[in-house]
């Protein structure tokens, strides 16, 4: 390496550690500021807004998958009918209408994708207040909870299926099946070059993002385990989801170049 590309890099170094210095001043300084604020919460308001959530989960659990589904399903339904109708009217030439179609059904596996992890925090706040409020709990809380719970489960999956089979009579070269648990890879093999580049280009924003929400998560676990006392389980498991997250992005990055270099 030549003296002028060490010089250059230095100097884009020297650049940078200035910016990243005043991030790390910054941070220390919300650290403190969390931390003095902990401590004033600390005597009772941590307490009382643990118990406010906790009330509002215990009164709403059992309809809440049942509000979620048609909440949610309802503009999922509206952008699939809307989409095929569409689709209907494409006169074959125009991308400008095919791209509105995509997006739309974009759209819709978003919604059912939110509606599948809500119900999934639902039917784990029933659970938890079925087994430890157990004397304040009726038979059709937990029918009401239960039946919405399936609900959501399988509006999500009729939603998705409808939807990708839709996408795959519009693209006939498109692969895989839903119910197929090879469904993700049959799909991304079978999507051309311009499509396979949006994924992974989607994929690696969805690393950044997880990984600036397991520091933030990282730093409220820290704080909550001294004003909640919740211990250092929910610590622990996003040290773990981070860990997981890294090390299949470092295998598979490690594995792709050794692949690329043969």
């Amino acid at each position: 390496m030549n003296k002028e590309k060490i010089n250059e890099i230095k100097k884009e170094d020297k650049k940078a550690l200035h910016k990243f210095a005043i991030i790390i001043l910054l941070s220390l300084l919300t650290g403190l500021l969390i931390g003095g604020l902990s401590n004033m919460i600390s005597n009772g308001m941590a307490v009382n807004i643990a118990d406010n959530v906790l009330n509002f989960l215990k009164g709403s659990y059992p309809v809440a998958n049942i509000v979620l589904t048609v909440i949610f399903m309802l503009p999922v339904i509206y952008l699939y009918t809307k989409c095929r109708k569409l689709y209907q009217l494409w006169d074959g030439e125009r991308e400008e209408e095919m791209n509105e179609i995509e997006t739309g059904l974009s759209y819709g596996l978003w919604f059912t994708s939110i509606l599948l992890i809500l119900s999934f925090f639902f039917f784990a706040a029933g659970a938890y207040f079925s087994v430890h409020f157990s004397e304040n709990i009726n038979t059709a809380d937990l029918i009401y909870w239960f039946a919405g719970f399936i609900l959501a489960v399988v509006c999500t999956i009729v939603s998705q299926q409808k939807i990708v089979n839709f996408q795959k009579e519009m693209n006939p070269e498109k692969q895989g099946s839903i119910f197929d648990q090879k469904f993700a890879k049959e799909w991304e093999e079978s999507c051309d070059e311009a499509e396979q580049l949006r994924i992974y280009k989607a994929a690696y924003t969805s690393f950044r993002a997880v990984t600036v929400a397991c520091l933030a998560l990282w730093v409220f676990c820290v704080v909550g385990a001294n004003i909640w006392d919740f211990g250092l389980m929910p610590v622990a498991v996003i040290s773990i989801i981070w860990l997981v997250q890294v090390s299949s992005y470092c295998i598979k990055s490690i594995s792709q170049s050794k692949y690329l270099s043969k």
